[in-house]
């Protein structure tokens, strides 16, 4: 039995707690009632509290929607036929549902939420986000949402095989003394059909094989409606047993070899199967499909349930070790459809109250185990159950049970998923036995009840008749039957010819008091050994015959007479071709539904069969694990012909997979230094990665076969897929325990880069890689991924039915919350050399381009692209080239891209499946910027000066704020608006009044516009407050102000401990305009001829020299040559000013000096033969920022 980790425990202690709490206190005055704080919204109310862990409105969580309601079942218990209880039962729960979960589904839909609605528990199971589960939360028909949980199956204790009773009957079917059944009653089971809930069953075994319902007469299969696989884990549509549990549990109730293995209780009834159990746990989704898929069985496409068709009895050799209530609905189904379930009652002894659920229902029917020597086992749960009920019901073999186990071999198991099985089976004797016991679970129960031996055990209460070791004692099966109503029991017998030939494998149906079912033998001879008295009508068919029907009355302890004679129908050739996704299906299988007919596609997916005339469903499967069977109608008249599509198997987001083709092996070239066993490297890869609607711009690489694109995983243990449990977001080319050899050894993890964008593909290779436990047998593998969504994985060296063929590996793909996966294959010997796997989305497509700014060309860093609206809006954000990658749903999508201080665009692309679409942007934004990058102001203390800054925008128009973070500094205007093409002109107003001379001062003026590239703009602004400063209108004998309003003083000789020029010299001026310059009146007056400036008493320090020079008359060039000293410094050697400026224009010059010897002196020196010095202006100003 299986274990579980669920809430509902909690749930109970809380209930617990609560009624603890409400007792009474005794007489007095009431207390105030505490304030029961804030109501809680529907979330925290319905959404189960790990479940709301787990969600993320960034991701996608699957949980489980139950609504408020169930389906009135009443009418089903007044029906008189176990097939009009569950035809009944089929009805009123599939209107139900449809009623009412039609809101919960439109509102699925309008989300283009991905989800199954089930009918038998009136549940949804949905993959959605956070605010998904909230707003369903807020329905009032929704009454809680769970998380999704697994259940473990057992794995069995390996037992001993015990002697075997006469005959080889094993030991555990003689001691409930079944053989006393077949022999003394005649009965076997026949008429009956058992099923289980589990792993699978190995339908090849030869202690099974021939009781599988879907087996013909002839020796073929028909799977539809007797096998059920709802995770699509087997390979083929074929039943399969990947853990041994199923093809055991299956062994106990019905097998039989005809030889001298003789394992079943109830040899002679049919069985068939669904598969809960994906491996060695069972999803919440697979009970439940199953679960419904037993009141109403399917074909192999899950279409056209067929009640009729239900098993009268279904074994459970699964379940928790506490109790939860979530399968009690479907437990109330199969009661109601007259459909007996039985259960193993958990492996959580020797404590007392260690039943597990569903096995500790009232509803459902519990075995304990015992053993050989009739003594409880100690792994056996005991009672009580919920509300102090017995549990278990009774108990059964369950140590050292021998029976079947896949691959046509025998184990011994132990635990009480090998005791129910005997329940199960024994009920099929009982209903054998007694026709009119069919569908009467309640009857059945009291009467397993009162023929089972009383055993007194009082461990955990109760007493001989009644207790929680052994409930109501062991099984007896003899016992049971011989107390069952057998009633008057006759039989009926005859042939079936055609033109006077026995019919063999005819199919005979009895209906009347009671339904059987039965075919011919060899000789066409049948008989039903045990029939209610009554009248019957009697229906014998045959592929290839038409129907007859005859009439039969049995009479008790008599046999009555039915014979048939056949008659041949007329036949037509069918033609037909099989295809798939990628071509013909060669080797493709053909059945007709209900015929024994098949063929196999040839090289061209061609078949052609012989059907008699009539309608028929045809039906194509093919061994490649990339698609799925596919059908089709035809209609025989005489020669026709059909085509058969095989869909692509897909998983829930829509990746798909294909083997066909030639694809050349990939190789890396670039060696990883990874090596070793369970090591990882982590890499960036070169460009972004889709998958499963994410994408990524690093990976993990595994010497385990992995790449992990969620975060590091070294687990060398692999794992059935999906699973929450890490790695996920991850690539399975070959998930084992690998080990790479050393660097130098030819074994390596290497990478390369191949193709050109938006296809390129970035190749992993292990080479020469091995299992740990064979690390001489080496092989290689490859995963190309794909920028355009696609992986392909390819082999070599690899093949056969060991660890070189992926009998130890997992391989597939898996999406970030381990909710959704392609699994290619798990555990199983798949993966040939040369093998090519490709997978494709086919439902999704990858949006790619670049986002640019619209004033310079180049990309936005950090730009967000959506495609998309609603919860399947699937966003990226660009890289610093403006580059990005979006995997979204196919179809007609909307596409935004923003980005702050940007003017958004928007565009609609058609996305097609597993294809590249392009969109590349250039968004609009201002491009705000300054004449100035930095404002420098020299100004002595106590004064104020104002400054210009031009501020200019040649992008989309913007309004601008200006901020100031200085008191001495104000900008106007604080606000504006910069049109396209526009300009705006910055006052800056400085004023330094209270500031020491000498002070250097500086701020940050922030201009903030919509400017993409600089939505801040920065100018740095300096005042320097001077020490000294004297400026000089050379040649003027008045003040004056500039344009910037800093004052000149009139020119003047120097005079000892004050400031001047030296030396004999002679003034100039001109009325005409100084070109080049702003500052006129400075630069129309010169003094020529002087050999210095002199300033003395200068605080020593450094010092810029300004001077500002222009020809006032026609001077030529080379005709006035001289140098300037500052400070004893050449600064300008052989100045021309007519050569270098030109005459009436402007030249200034400035210099940094350093003066240490309080005089600052400018000096002018005449170069022999050429005209006098001559200067115009002159300012030396005291720097402390300088120094």
């Amino acid at each position: 039995m299986a274990q579980r980790n669920r809430r509902r425990s909690l749930r109970a202690a809380l209930a617990a707690l609560t009624a603890a709490l409400l007792l009474p206190v005794g007489a007095g005055v009431a207390a105030a009632a505490p304030d029961p704080g804030p109501t809680p919204s529907a979330a925290e109310r319905k959404i189960e509290p790990k479940l709301r862990a787990q969600l993320d409105d960034s991701a996608k969580t699957v949980f489980w929607v139950y609504l408020d309601s169930a389906a009135d079942l009443a009418a089903a218990g007044r029906q008189k036929t176990r097939t009009a209880k569950a035809e009944t039962v089929l009805r009123a729960k599939r209107e139900h549902a449809a009623r009412s979960q039609a809101e919960v589904l439109k509102a699925l839909d309008g989300a283009k939420a991905e989800y199954t609605s089930y009918w038998i528990v009136n549940a949804v199971r949905v993959v959605g986000s956070q605010k998904l589960a909230g707003t369903l939360a807020q329905r009032p028909e929704v009454s809680r949402i769970d998380a999704d949980d697994k259940v473990t199956l057992p794995e069995p204790a390996e037992g001993k095989r015990e002697k075997a009773g006469a005959d080889a009957v094993e030991w555990n079917i003689d001691s409930i003394k079944a053989p006393q059944v077949w022999e003394q009653l005649g009965v076997r089971g026949e008429g009956i059909v058992v099923a289980n809930i589990d792993s699978g069953v190995d339908y090849t075994h030869p202690a099974v094989n021939g009781q599988y319902r879907g087996k013909n007469a002839d020796g073929s299969y028909d799977h539809n409606y007797n096998w059920f696989d709802p995770a699509g884990v087997c390979p083929t549509a074929a039943p399969c047993d990947n853990n041994d549990h199923g093809t055991h549990t299956m062994g106990t109730m019905v097998g039989d070899d005809g030889g001298a293995n003789k394992i079943g209780v109830a040899p002679g009834a049919k069985w068939i199967a669904a598969k809960g159990c994906e491996t060695n746990s069972c999803s919440e989704a697979s009970l439940l499909a199953a679960g419904q898929w037993i009141v109403a069985p399917t074909d192999l496409n899950g279409q056209n349930p067929r009640p009729d068709l239900a098993p009268h009895v279904v074994n459970n050799s699964w379940g928790s070790a506490t109790h939860d209530d979530w399968y009690q609905q479907i437990v109330d189904t199969w009661r109601a459809a007259g459909i007996f379930p039985a259960f193993s009652n958990g492996n959580s002894g020797p404590g007392c109250a260690t039943s597990g659920s569903p096995g500790d229902y009232a509803s459902s029917y519990s075995s304990g185990a015992f053993d050989i020597n009739g003594a409880i086992a100690s792994f056996s749960s005991r009672g009580a159950g919920p509300g102090g009920i017995i549990k278990p019901n009774i108990a059964a073999p369950g140590v050292n049970v021998r029976s079947s186990v896949p691959g046509g071999g025998y184990e011994a198991f132990s635990g009480t998923s090998m005791a129910s099985p005997h329940t199960a089976a024994t009920v099929a004797l009982l209903w054998s036995a007694a026709p009119a016991l069919e569908g009467d679970v309640a009857q059945t129960e009291q009467l397993l009840n009162g023929s089972a031996q009383d055993t007194d055990n009082g461990q955990c209460g109760g007493n001989a008749a009644d207790n929680n070791v052994f409930g109501e004692g062991k099984l007896d099966a003899f016992a049971a039957a011989s107390a069952a109503p057998r009633g008057a029991i006759g039989a009926v017998s005859g042939t079936v010819r055609s033109g006077g030939a026995p019919v063999a494998g005819a199919k005979v149906t009895a209906t009347g008091p009671i339904g059987r079912t039965t075919t011919t033998a060899a000789d066409g001879t049948y008989t039903f050994r045990s029939l209610s008295v009554g009248a019957y009508t009697l229906t014998a068919a045959k592929f290839g015959y038409g129907q007859e029907t005859a009439t039969a009355t049995v009479t008790e302890n008599a046999t009555a007479t039915g014979d048939f004679s056949l008659t041949q129908a007329p036949t037509g050739k069918l033609t037909g071709t099989v295809t798939s996704a990628a071509g013909p299906a060669a080797g493709a299988t053909v059945t007709v539904t209900d015929t024994p007919v098949t063929a196999t596609a040839d090289a061209q997916g061609r078949f052609e069969v012989t059907l008699p005339h009539g309608t028929y469903e045809v039906r194509a499967t093919h061994s490649s694990r990339c698609v799925t069977g596919g059908s089709a109608r035809a209609t025989v008249a005489g020669d026709a012909t059909v085509s058969v599509s095989l869909p692509e198997r897909t998983d829930g987001y829509g990746y798909a997979c294909s083997t066909a083709g030639s694809r050349p092996y990939a190789a890396g070239d670039r060696q990883l230094a990874l090596t070793g066993d369970n090591t990882t490297e982590r890499v960036d890869l070169p460009f972004p990665v889709p998958l499963y609607g994410k994408t990524y711009g690093q990976a993990w690489i595994g010497t385990n076969g992995t790449v992990s694109f969620g975060g590091n995983n070294t687990g060398d243990v692999n794992g059935d897929i999906p699973s929450t449990a890490t790695p996920n977001a991850a690539l399975y080319p070959f998930w084992d325990d690998l080990v790479v050899g050393a660097a130098g050894s030819g074994s390596g993890v290497f990478t390369a880069v191949t193709g050109a964008a938006p296809h390129r593909t970035y190749v992993i290779e292990w080479r020469d890689v091995a299992h740990w436990s064979a690390q001489g047998d080496r092989f290689s593998f490859s995963a190309a991924i794909g920028e355009d969504g696609t992986v392909t994985y390819t082999y070599k060296g690899t093949g056969g039915t060991g660890i070189k063929g992926g009998s130890t590996a997992t391989v597939g793909v898996e999406n970030a919350a381990g909710t959704d996966a392609f699994k290619y294959s798990f555990n199983q010997a798949v993966i040939t050399d040369g093998l090519a796997i490709a997978f494709k989305t086919t439902k999704s497509g990858v949006v790619t381009g670049r986002v640019l700014d619209a004033n310079d060309g180049n990309g936005i860093a950090g730009a967000t692209v959506t495609v998309g609206t609603g919860d399947t809006a699937v966003s990226a954000t660009t890289a610093a080239d403006g580059g990005y990658v979006v995997q979204s749903p196919s179809g007609s999508r909307a596409v935004s891209l923003t980005a702050p201080a940007y003017e958004s665009a928007a565009a609609t692309v058609d996305v097609k499946a597993a294809d590249v679409t392009t969109v590349t942007q250039a968004l609009r934004t201002g491009r705000v910027t300054a004449a100035k990058s930095a404002v420098e102001v020299v100004l002595p203390a106590g004064q104020k000066r104002t400054r210009t800054l031009d501020l200019s925008n040649p992008g989309l128009g913007t309004d601008f704020t200006v901020a100031e973070d200085a008191a001495w500094l104000t900008a106007t205007p604080a606000t504006g608006n910069l049109p396209t093409g526009g300009k705006s002109a910055l006052t800056l107003a400085v004023d330094t009044s209270g500031l020491a001379a000498g002070t250097v001062l500086t701020a940050d003026l922030k201009i903030t516009s919509a400017s993409g590239r600089a939505p801040v703009l920065t100018v740095p602004v300096k005042v320097v407050v001077p020490r000294y400063q004297v400026a000089l209108d050379a040649g003027s004998d008045s003040t004056s102000t500039d344009t910037l309003g800093d004052g000149w003083s009139p020119d003047r000789k120097y005079t000892a401990g004050s400031y001047g020029y030296q030396g004999s010299s002679s003034v100039h001026s001109t009325g005409r305009t100084i070109a080049g310059t702003a500052e006129q009146r400075l630069l129309r007056n010169a003094r020529e001829g002087m050999y210095e400036y002199r300033f003395d008493n200068v605080p020593n320090g450094t010092y810029t020299v300004e001077l500002g020079f222009a020809e006032l008359s026609s001077t030529k060039p080379n005709k006035r040559v001289f140098d300037v000293l500052a400070e004893g410094t050449q600064v300008l050697p052989s100045l021309d000013i007519s050569l270098e400026a030109g005459t009436y224009t402007a030249l200034t010059k400035t210099y940094t000096v350093t003066v240490t010897d309080g005089a600052l002196n400018v000096r002018f020196v005449a170069h022999g033969g050429y005209g006098k010095p001559l200067l115009n202006s002159l300012r030396v100003t005291d720097r402390p920022d300088k120094s």
